[in-house]
Formats: structure tokens, C-alpha cells, sequence
């Protein structure tokens, strides 16, 4: 196995505990190129790449697979803000449009800092 996939399995939080790992190690000798009949290092013929994507995303380095999304408040800030624009602050019809109490937008809208 090579280093860079021992660090990983070590990275890994195994929730599934001994049995994800071993379906894990099973399916990475499947698709191995020792696995599938191809010639390859006896020493290095466990690749990061072997294994399953949930696994491979704990590797040091690895790009997280919410890497540049938004929060969900900062998408709600954002729609409520476009909406009280597009209904001239009107709170009333504002809240009737995002389908929540004219309460909620209030709270929302503090706790935002909108105006």
C-alpha cells in the first residue's frame, strides 16, 4: 500500500467502523491494477485513486465537496434582502412571497441587520 493511501485511511473518521473499512480495503484490491490482472508493484499497488470517493475525500489535501458554497444564511440573507427591495420594503407582502409570517421576517430581517 502506498504512503499516500496508508495517510488517508488514516484521515478517514470510519464511521462504518471495521466493516466500511474492510469493504473499503476489498473494493480498492478489486480495482487495483493488481486486482484487475495488471502488472504492478507488489509494494505500491494501493493507490488514494483505489478507493471509494467518500474515503478518498478525508486525504490530506483533498478538496472538500463544499469547497465554495454559500451558507444557507447567506443565501436566505441575500433573498430576503432581494425581496424586500422588489416589494419596496413593504414587510407584509415581503413575508407573503417568501411564504413566512410577517414575524419571522422581522426577526429575520434583524437578525440580518437589513433594513
Amino acid at each position: 500500500m502506498s504512503d499516500s493511501a496508508r495517510r488517508m485511511l488514516a484521515a478517514y473518521a470510519w464511521p462504518g467502523n471495521v466493516r466500511e473499512l474492510r469493504n473499503a480495503l476489498e473494493r480498492a484490491v478489486v480495482f487495483s491494477p493488481l486486482g484487475r490482472g495488471v502488472g504492478a508493484s507488489r509494494s505500491d499497488f494501493l493507490d488514494p485513486e483505489d478507493f471509494p470517493d467518500t474515503v478518498r475525500a478525508a486525504a490530506p489535501g483533498a478538496a472538500s465537496p463544499v469547497a465554495g458554497l454559500r451558507s444557507l444564511e447567506e443565501v436566505e440573507r441575500e433573498v430576503i434582502a432581494a425581496t424586500l427591495e422588489a416589494t419596496h420594503y413593504q414587510i407584509s407582502r415581503s413575508a407573503a412571497a417568501l411564504g413566512i409570517s410577517r414575524k419571522t421576517l422581522l426577526e429575520k430581517r434583524k437578525k440580518y441587520g437589513l433594513k
